[in-house]
């Protein structure tokens, strides 16, 4: 490469790189729950009509707020209704349920009357209250705690709240959280989970990108010994890393929970192509070429299977494309730009770099005293030697691994990607233990012929349903058109808990139908019941028990539902966020196997063509499926379950890990090219490639370690499954690969 080409490449590098780091300065983070839905699903299509006949089903934030001295006294009841008071002025806060300002109506014949709930300034009649609300099961667990040690206030804010709006509410929430200074309190939302993990992921982003640096500088410097080794490709990966981040600034993509993984990816990916290439270099100078031939060598030979093995990575990632979730798909798509990137500034920059710096200093050592080939020579005669315990091991491996993944099992729950340790967590399982829990439960139940869901048979069968909710399925905090005609009912006989139930026969019912009508109930419960009457919503609160075991409630509840129910009269629809997201995990464990078919496929077909033979084809994918086995096995035994975070591993860990098996069967290609004996051939491929793909895969892991510090569970397992499959395909492709192609060589 001539002088003033390599400086125009440079320069041209140096613009990409200013502007493309303006760009990437505004990329803004984003956490956008709802993103996560699954696209162009009937299911989601249905919630986004029933949310606009209802509403939202996360809108609000529950704040429990206890006393040393009890509940039930004045002192401290004042304060909680002075602090419900000021909620309620909060901009975008819609509606503020308190006990301390809530009436419970007392209908008579003279007309309605409305008694607080709490007395709140009368200690004595605080008594009478407490022991009511003991006997009131329509209070406990919801908005007092089982053991009455606190009280619950929710504030149900502006539907489909922006992150902007999201941040000034939590702020405003927080700073009289701060002002009132309860002894005890615990707060838990949607808007408080949007907020720790954006926090979380800006933390995270810059904490693997730094561990990311330091570890590859350790493992640059150790296998170059040079300042030369470390910083041209740290410099090649950089720019790459900047570079995508750029390019999703442009398209509109703001930094999520996925993409935050992007630029410790794209370093640890880019590295390897920089290593190849400039190991190779060092290898031709240290054979005693001059500089612009090495140069010309390394990049004739390696550049073509560093272009094959950019490829079968971004086809790792861009098969993500087939899973219907927007993040999924956007960090398929950005990894697979990025990988590409890499790639072309890898074989633009290196080239121009290394024919205008100085040619480095080579150990002049003899080849068979270099620690590698010490290493490697050894491990290659021991190969030799025991092909036939090799292939047995690997074969006692796949069964047992094939065993370990019969036990895996698709399940996932809202917050499990935050340790135990986690605040938020930590309220989280507050409010399951005292309350009814926090993730959403929401279905519609329909008549059949569009009759009033306010009939007296159709009112008796929506009763059944929600003392099975209660008692069955688990769920609580129920409200419904039921909830609402047993606390009118309540209402009409003094306020006596023991009236909160549906009225006995059809007249009393009817009585009640036209009370609703009379005190204008109807216009307040439309968030209830839609327009014509046909609908009605019932929406409540369960613990977060997980996707796997809701699954097994709802085919519970839906034999109940054939069985027990009238369905001539009506039919019911679950839905809501948390019925979707749990939707996701079924799409995710389907499509992991179809993008990993398609990689094996895309990536098989690939590999074929370039040695022009199906078998080459067949014998690449071997011992890269071997090491996916092996983890699929391990997570099985260890009782890591398929989610939204886990079915991706698979397929980045396989794009990565064929890297190594198309650099050994390039160079291999190469070597027996020169008429060179089969052994001969596999032992210089050996010796020159095995060097390259143990110091890119540590390189590899070391970067995907750097995840295990996360504080997100997912984010944690993909550094440790990643890590451990590229670990393992090394391994394999250092035993086994060479045993394949001895034999097929052989066969031939």
């Amino acid at each position: 490469m001539k002088k003033r080409s390599s400086i125009l490449i440079i320069i041209a590098l140096v613009i990409f790189t200013g502007l493309a780091g303006i760009s990437a300065s505004l990329l803004e983070f984003d956490y956008d729950f709802e993103n996560f839905f699954p696209q162009n699903d009937p299911d989601l299509d249905y919630f986004l009509e029933y949310r606009e006949t209802f509403e939202n089903d996360n809108d609000y934030v529950l704040i429990s707020v206890g006393d040393k001295k009890g509940i039930f006294n004045t002192t401290f009841l004042d304060k909680a209704n002075r602090f419900a008071k000021e909620l309620a002025t909060l901009s975008h806060a819609k509606e503020v349920v308190s006990p301390t300002n809530i009436k419970t109506p007392i209908i008579s014949s003279f007309g309605a009357i409305e008694v607080p709930l709490l007395h709140i300034n009368d200690s004595i009649k605080l008594k009478t209250d407490s022991l009511r609300i003991l006997k009131s099961k329509e209070y406990l667990n919801t908005l007092f705690s089982s053991d009455l040690t606190s009280i619950c206030i929710v504030v149900n804010h502006t539907q489909i709240i922006t992150k902007k709006a999201s941040d000034e509410l939590l702020t405003d929430i927080e700073n009289l959280i701060t002002k009132y200074k309860f002894k005890k309190l615990h707060y838990a939302g949607k808007i408080r989970g949007q907020k720790t993990y954006l926090t979380k992921m800006k933390f995270e982003l810059m904490l693997f990108l730094s561990i990311s640096v330091i570890l590859i500088i350790l493992f640059l410097f150790i296998s170059f010994r040079s300042a030369y080794g470390v910083i041209v490709p740290l410099i090649t990966v950089f720019i790459s890393i900047i570079g995508v981040l750029g390019i999703m600034q442009v398209f509109g993509k703001s930094l999520d929970v996925m993409s935050t993984l992007l630029p410790t990816i794209l370093f640890v990916v880019g590295m390897s192509d920089a290593i190849h290439i400039l190991n190779r270099y060092i290898e031709e100078l240290r054979s005693g070429k001059e500089k612009m031939k090495a140069i010309k060598t390394t990049f004739k030979e390696v550049g073509l299977a560093t272009l094959f093995t950019s490829i079968t990575t971004a086809v790792g990632f861009i098969t993500l494309v087939s899973v219907p979730i927007k993040p999924m798909q956007d960090f398929g798509i950005y990894s697979a730009i990025g990988v590409l990137l890499a790639f072309v500034i890898a074989i633009t920059f290196l080239p121009a770099t290394l024919s205008l710096l100085k040619k480095p200093t080579i150990i002049t050592k003899q080849t068979k005293q270099l620690f590698w080939n010490k290493v490697l020579s050894k491990s290659f005669i021991y190969v030799i030697r025991n092909q036939v315990k090799i292939i047995i091991g690997y074969l006692i491996v796949m069964i047992i691994s094939v065993i370990g993944i019969f036990q895996l099992q698709v399940d996932y729950k809202l917050l499990e990607d935050l340790s135990e340790d986690n605040p938020l967590q930590q309220d989280f399982r507050f409010f399951e233990n005292s309350y009814s829990g926090i993730r959403p439960f929401e279905m519609a139940i329909s008549t059949k012929d569009s009759s009033s869901i306010f009939t007296f048979e159709v009112m008796q069968q929506m009763d059944k349903v929600e003392k099975y909710l209660y008692k069955n399925y688990e769920a609580g905090f129920i409200l419904s058109p039921v909830s609402i005609i047993k606390s009118l009912n309540k209402a009409t006989h003094g306020g006596s808990s023991s009236f909160f139930k549906i009225p006995s026969s059809k007249q009393k019912h009817q009585k009640l139908i036209n009370k609703l009508k009379r005190f204008n109930i109807e216009s307040k419960i439309s968030n209830l019941v839609n327009k014509d009457k046909s609908i009605a919503r019932f929406t409540g609160k369960m613990d977060d028990v997980g996707s796997k075991s809701v699954k097994e409630k709802n085919i519970q509840f839906e034999q109940f539902f054939q069985s027990e129910i009238d369905t001539n009269l009506i039919e019911y629809k679950l839905t809501g966020t948390a019925l979707l997201v749990d939707k996701n995990n079924e799409f995710l464990a389907t499509n992991m196997i179809i993008g990993l078919a398609i990689a094996f496929i895309l990536i098989a077909v690939l590999i074929g063509v370039i040695f022009k033979s199906i078998k080459m084809a067949l014998l690449s994918i071997i011992p890269n499926v071997v090491p996916l086995a092996f983890i699929g096995g391990l997570m099985g035994f260890v009782g890591t379950n398929i989610n939204m975070s886990t079915s991706i591993i698979f397929t980045i860990a396989f794009g990565i890990a064929v890297d190594d098996t198309i650099h050994f069967l390039s160079k291999y290609k190469i070597e027996s090219s020169k008429g060179k004996s089969l052994i001969y051939s596999l032992k210089r491929t050996y010796l020159s490639t095995g060097k390259a793909i143990v110091i890119t895969t540590l390189i590899l892991c070391g970067g995907f370690i750097s995840l295990i510090f996360s504080d997100f569970k997912s984010t944690f397992l993909i550094g440790t499954y990643v890590g451990l499959i590229l670990f393992a395909a090394v391994i394999t492709d250092l035993l086994l690969l060479p045993v394949l192609l001895l034999n097929l060589k052989k066969k031939k």
